[in-house]
């Protein structure tokens, strides 16, 4: 048996081998990672080194698990590879937080500390799962995150914990779970051993409809036999009906199958807002025909289901058809209808497209009072998801109603003193940071942090051409309208100024005039091989864009939020500009800034602000966004959809949570 003291020596020796790994991703093994500029290369070295001989040091500092924590460093380490190494925020949240969990040495305070970053908490699994509270953990986090969770446990199903996992994931999502039905997964196995007999009853839905059944979103009916199986799987088969049922479903808390009942409810909302915005040509009777037999929360429903696909246009449509449709005469009733389902996303939306006025004024003071309360309250009870305060930060942004202003300040400076006074430490950030961004200020009531907001007003010639060089990457996709844009993006390009090279699955545009330009794209039609040849191709270099556009709809988003990196200073995502993505651009791009829309963006915008973009930057000159706003909006002879376009320095939610990871 080896000695403490031997066994830290041998564990020590399997970290360091995984060290040099990840050194030698640039091919150099000399103790100095170089994965791009200078200042990613520091951040880098801090990470991969400084920090998890840190982490190291305190595995053997907290004396308890040592075989068991240092496995789970090696185990963390094993998982990046040359793709991921660029990931440096994620990978830096993430040992910051092992190491947390080795000092604190509490169970009681170790658990709180995790529940308020559930996403990071899953990439280090295997730091938590040998602590007593393991167990009831990641029971929490399957109602946040079911799919990533299942994700890491899967190959761990037939542990007791695993098996514990497994039952959470598929009460809150069944749809995750059968998948691997029939498959012989250690998944399939676990779930048809289970003696849980909500999971018993997901086995049994499958073994009679099969995996293709949309009953698996009524199993909370099923379950508390309110609706027998049989009814259930007809009922799924009536959309309307289905709509109808589902909607009723979500009034309640704490269901069954959580998860899958949105993920339903967002394709049926989806379903209406695509087909009202392909109509924004037709007259209002013909583009609102699929909405004619909604009542109020149905259409309300589609709205909040789906804010980045709704066109301006598409959303007043139908907030004057939900309001003409509600029964109450209270906006605030008629929202405790649906029991507040999504409000902060729709009071949000109302912000944002001009409606704030106009929906508050169904109410009266203390109605408002109490949901602008409501709105503003508890932003910590989110598990870590930011989503909630950067709803409220954007609303904020959107205000031009003075009295509405000075309600949700004095919530917010009502939030951050309590939770100051239940040294509340993630709720401190929140409010803090939102005092601060409202004009308020936050540090003299506590200086543990200073809250500084960033301006995200420019970025200069100098950040854009780290190495004589600029690069730009161009994401397009393999639809219609993919193949349209790419079109006409490539006549934005004189043969006087930029040289074309065609790559086979891609393209390269290179100036010949001007500052040195190097521009990319996949060709829609080689989507995923372009895009992987690109990849190929940048690792190659070492070298990655500084600049990067989303040219497709937000469904296909992922796809160009895997393929940042820290290189990337200006992020263009269209309608892709909600939290969720916001977060994850910042997460593999800490420095960017963000230029998204409110709603799907025009090819006829996206061309003047790409142009006017890449000119700027060809003849040397720094991104203002003032500036380049105005500028853009010249071009554009005022088209009302430019007003449409969110440039950083207002976006206050992006703003937000670049701050949030600064403290």
């Amino acid at each position: 048996m080896l000695s403490s003291m031997a066994q830290k020596l041998d564990f020590s020796k399997l970290v360091d081998a995984e060290q040099d790994r990840i050194d030698l991703f640039d091919l150099k093994a000399d103790k100095n990672i170089v994965i791009g500029n200078k200042s990613q290369n520091l951040l880098a070295n801090n990470v991969y080194f400084k920090l998890v001989d840190q982490l190291q040091a305190d595995i053997v500092s907290n004396g308890t698990n040592l075989e068991t924590n240092y496995k789970a460093l090696i185990e963390f380490l094993k998982l990046i590879d040359r793709h991921n190494v660029y990931h440096l925020t994620v990978h830096q949240h993430a040992i910051e937080l092992a190491n947390k969990i080795m000092v604190l040495k509490n169970d009681a305070k170790e658990l709180e500390l995790l529940k308020t970053d559930l996403k990071t908490g899953i990439l280090i699994a295997d730091f938590i799962n040998p602590k007593t509270y393991a167990k009831d953990y990641w029971v929490h986090v399957a109602g946040f995150y079911p799919t990533d969770l299942l994700n890491k446990f899967k190959n761990l199903a037939y542990t007791p914990i695993g098996t514990a996992v497994v039952n959470a994931v598929a009460k809150a999502d069944p749809n995750a779970v059968k998948q691997y039905f029939g498959t012989n997964h250690l998944v399939d196995r676990a779930l048809k051993n289970s003696k849980d007999t909500v999971v018993q009853l997901i086995n049994t839905i499958y073994k009679t409809y099969g995996m293709q059944s949309r009953a698996y979103a009524l199993l909370h009916y099923v379950y508390h036999k309110k609706m027998d199986l049989q009814d259930a799987e007809t009922l799924s088969k009536n959309p309307k009906l289905f709509y109808k049922t589902l909607i009723e479903l979500r009034k309640n808390k704490n269901i069954l199958a959580d998860y899958t009942v949105d993920k339903e409810l967002q394709t049926f909302g989806m379903e209406r807002v695509v087909e009202i915005n392909l109509r924004h040509e037709d007259k209002e009777p013909v583009r609102f025909e699929p909405i004619n037999n909604d009542n109020a929360i149905e259409i309300y429903t589609a709205i909040v289901y789906c804010p980045e696909e709704i066109f301006t246009s598409s959303f007043l449509g139908m907030y004057k058809r939900m309001m003409e449709k509600r029964k109450e005469a209270s906006g605030y009733y008629f929202l405790a209808r649906t029991n507040f389902n999504r409000f902060r996303i729709f009071i949000k939306q109302c912000a944002g497209y001009n409606k704030l006025d106009d929906f508050f004024s169904t109410m009266n003071d203390s109605q408002a009072n109490a949901l602008i309360t409501m709105f503003a309250s508890g932003l910590y009870n989110y598990g870590g998801n930011l989503g909630p305060a950067v709803d409220v930060a954007d609303t904020y942004g959107s205000l031009e109603n003075e009295k509405i202003k000075a309600l949700f300040k004095k919530v917010i400076e009502s939030e951050y003193r309590q939770t100051l006074l239940s040294k509340n430490d993630h709720g401190i950030k929140i409010y803090g940071l939102l005092s601060k961004l409202i004009g308020g200020t936050p540090e003299i009531y506590s200086s543990t942090y200073q809250f500084a907001i960033p301006n995200l007003d420019r970025v200069s010639n100098a950040e854009l051409f780290p190495d004589s060089v600029h690069i730009q990457q161009h994401f397009f996709f393999d639809d219609e309208d993919g193949e349209t844009a790419f079109a006409a993006w490539l006549t934005q390009y004189p043969a006087t100024l930029y040289k074309k090279e065609d790559k086979g699955t891609y393209v390269v545009l290179k100036t010949i005039k001007g500052k040195r330009m190097e521009i990319y794209a996949n060709k829609p039609a080689n989507e995923i091989v372009g895009r992987a040849d690109l990849r190929k191709y940048f690792e190659s270099r070492n070298r990655f864009p500084d600049l990067i556009v989303h040219r497709g709809h937000s469904y296909y988003i992922e796809n160009t939020l895997a393929n940042m990196t820290n290189s990337n200073r200006i992020a263009i995502l269209g309608s892709c500009g909600g939290y969720q993505n916001i977060s994850k651009a910042m997460e593999n791009a800490m420095d960017v800034q963000i230029v998204s829309t409110k709603q799907v963006g025009t090819l006829a915008v996206n061309s003047v602000l790409i142009n006017e973009t890449t000119e700027t930057i060809r003849l040397g000159k720094d991104i203002v966004w003032v500036d380049l706003w105005k500028q853009i909006s010249t071009k554009l002879k005022d088209n009302p959809q430019f007003k449409d376009y969110i440039p950083p320095y207002k976006n206050l939610g992006a703003r937000f949570i670049k701050a949030y990871n600064a403290l």
